[in-house]
């Protein structure tokens, strides 16, 4: 079996790496990973991928293997995806490409959006461009999150629906386009595909292997950690206002699972679109509850979304600057769930309860909010 994968340096990426080297190590074949990465500073793809190998938070069976063995296994294509060269095409005939790598980010800012499109939408085309004639299979890691702003129960097609999304911010918007236009061409060119959602991804919950470990803080951790630190200002805490929908609630996906998911189901030719979310969303006011209980911050108030809002304060100016720009659209958003029936056969979701939640921010409290950055 031959896989190609991007963004494999990544949050989820370094995951799906993970589970697909157990998953040749297990059957032991002779199964070869592709993985497209480059160089990072002083640092060669190389290097970044064998930090990844040999580290605190490696799977035991990787580090047991050594990496030596999961060398056989694996082929670096040292090129920055946006400058690939067609110099391979023998090697990957055949393949399956899971393209992973993505620019996360939830900026509303306007002067962002073309550099949020490019790196999402216009890398994803021209990596297809370049592989779709060596390839079996094309898989894209998109976010359940394109499904827009809607109320009620998502299913897993999104490619059939009588109306347009409407979306919350570039991010959604350029990974909506992108899986559009993947299912397009290959429908076209009559090459299989899957599209493949996580949600908001969490820290790990399968297994005992590094509890609540998680590479980067993204989304809700922002806002620990914004609060996190501003608590240890000196002076009294000043109030902050959260604008929220008390019905509404975050969708959090653990990303080990996400990955398990991911490589259990991308030779399935059944499955063509997947959300890999939690079958309930974390209620938003449970959440900030919690958060806040954690990081000690207790000077707060939720608030319905006012036609006029001002800021109050210097805390409250700044968060609403920075991190609560971005949020705020998920905070007062209709609630909604996912249809996972189909996911759950795949592999029984975590239950992300209370503690779970809290496990996830003590967590990154913990290891003081930093990202381990390969």
């Amino acid at each position: 079996m031959k896989i190609i994968l991007t963004g494999a340096t990544g949050v989820l990426g370094s995951h799906i790496m993970y589970d697909i080297l157990e998953l040749f190590i297990k059957q032991s074949n002779n199964g070869k990973l592709f993985i497209i990465a480059r160089n990072k500073g002083k640092f060669s793809a190389l290097d970044r991928v064998n930090e990844l190998l040999t580290s605190d938070y490696t799977p035991s069976i990787l580090l047991k293997t050594g990496l030596e063995k999961l060398h056989e296994y694996i082929e670096i294509i040292d090129s920055d995806l946006a400058n690939l060269q067609d110099t391979f095409s023998e090697k990957i005939k055949g393949a399956y490409f899971i393209h992973s790598a993505g620019y996360v980010n939830l900026s509303t800012d306007e002067n962002l959006k073309e550099k949020i499109f490019d790196e999402n939408a216009k890398i994803t085309k021209s990596l297809f461009k370049t592989f779709h004639p060596f390839i079996k299979k094309f898989i894209y890691i998109g976010t359940a999150f394109s499904s827009g702003i809607r109320g009620g129960l998502i299913d897993n097609d999104f490619h059939n629906l009588d109306f347009t999304p409407k979306h919350r911010n570039a991010y959604e918007d350029a990974k909506f386009h992108s899986e559009n236009y993947i299912a397009k061409e290959c429908k076209k060119l009559g090459l299989p595909f899957q599209i493949l959602r996580p949600s908001v991804i969490g820290g790990k919950m399968l297994g005992t292997e590094s509890p609540y470990f998680i590479p980067k803080y993204m989304v809700f951790y922002l806002l620990a950690k914004f609060f996190h630190f501003t608590s240890q200002r000196k002076g009294e805490q000043e109030n902050v206002r959260f604008i929220i929908n008390e019905e509404t609630g975050l969708n959090i996906i653990p990303v080990d699972y996400v990955a398990r998911v991911i490589v259990n189901a991308f030779e399935r030719d059944d499955i063509e679109q997947l959300n890999i979310v939690n079958d309930k969303s974390f209620n938003i006011v449970k959440g900030l509850q919690l958060i806040m209980k954690e990081v000690g911050y207790t000077n707060f108030t939720l608030i319905k979304n006012p036609l006029d809002f001002k800021y109050k304060n210097t805390i409250e100016k700044l968060y609403y600057e920075s991190i609560g720009k971005h949020l705020k659209p998920y905070f007062i958003t209709n609630p909604n769930e996912y249809d996972t029936t189909l996911l759950n056969s795949i592999l029984e979701i975590p239950k992300l309860d209370n503690e779970a939640f809290t496990n996830m921010i003590r967590y990154a409290i913990s290891n003081d909010f930093k990202d381990i950055n390969v």
